[in-house]
Parts: C-alpha cells; structure tokens; sequence
C-alpha cells in the first residue's frame, strides 16, 4: 500500500465518519471495523467481498450489518453502486460534483470523469419524448495497465 492509498483511506474514513455523525448515529466499534474496511478496499468490491473481508476482522459483524452500512454511506453519497461484468459493483467515491465512471473489464479498476456538457444527455433524451429526471452513465473499457501487459509491442 503507498503513501497515497494510505492518506486517501484516511481523507474517506474521516468522511465517512462525519457523514454517520451527521445522521446521528453512534461510533461503535463494529462500524469503525466497517468503515476502515470499505476505507482499505482500493477498488470497487461485491457486498460479498466487504462481507468476507469485515469478517475477517471481526467475524461477530453479520451480513446485515454491512448491508446497512452500505445503504447508510450510499445515502450519503460516499458509496455509489456501479454495474460490473458479473452483477453488482459498489465504490468508495468522494467526488462530490456530478460524475461518471469508466471501469476496466480486466482488472475492475474505476475512474471518474465528467463531461463538459452534460446537457448533451438531456438533448438526446428530449428528442425522443422523455423528460429527464436523472442520469447515469458508465462506460467499460481497458486501463492503461491492462493495455500495457496485453497489447502487443509494436513492430
């Protein structure tokens, strides 16, 4: 683990923290042990996997536990649900303005960009009738890692 993963799983417990606050619940041991473990993960994970990892840490935190915490840190923004290739993905995320996400069919590595113009999206919904509400826009792609150990040198 680098510096950065360590000072950013830092910068996300301390937010998640104050995010629970802010709903007025309780620091409890049990729900640090969560918190650090979602802090830790570094890439986006099942609820299975988060399940597997707090109970390794402490095997008295059940199944329902977690999905609580989900729900909680989805409500508040700090967690966001993604679609992988095999079904459900959720990642830490503390961009607070409007973002999308490109994930890597490889490895499952995510990263947020935004677009200059969203109203793009918009424009092309109008034309067909809708009236959008919201949207959400996920792209799957190779990351630059992934490429580098599978595209073949150039001759």
């Amino acid at each position: 683990m680098t510096s950065e993963d360590t000072a950013f799983g830092s910068v996300a417990l301390d937010l998640m923290e104050r995010a629970l606050d802010a709903q007025g619940l309780r620091h409890t041991l049990p729900r640090r042990t969560m918190l650090e473990v979602v802090a830790g993960m570094g890439r986006p994970f099942t609820a299975t996997e988060l399940t597997e990892r707090v109970a390794g840490r402490d095997p008295h935190i059940g199944r329902a536990s977690v999905f609580r915490l989900l729900q909680l840190l989805r409500g508040s923004g700090l967690v966001e649900r993604l679609h992988g290739p095999d079904g459900e993905l959720y990642t830490l995320c503390l961009a607070r303005e409007h973002h999308h996400h490109v994930t890597c069919t490889v490895c499952g590595q995510t990263a947020t960009f935004s677009l200059e113009d969203d109203r793009a999206v918009a424009r092309a919904v109008e034309r067909i009738g809708f009236r959008m509400e919201h949207h959400v826009l996920q792209v799957f792609g190779v990351c630059p890692a992934c490429r580098e150990h599978t595209e073949e040198p150039s001759r």
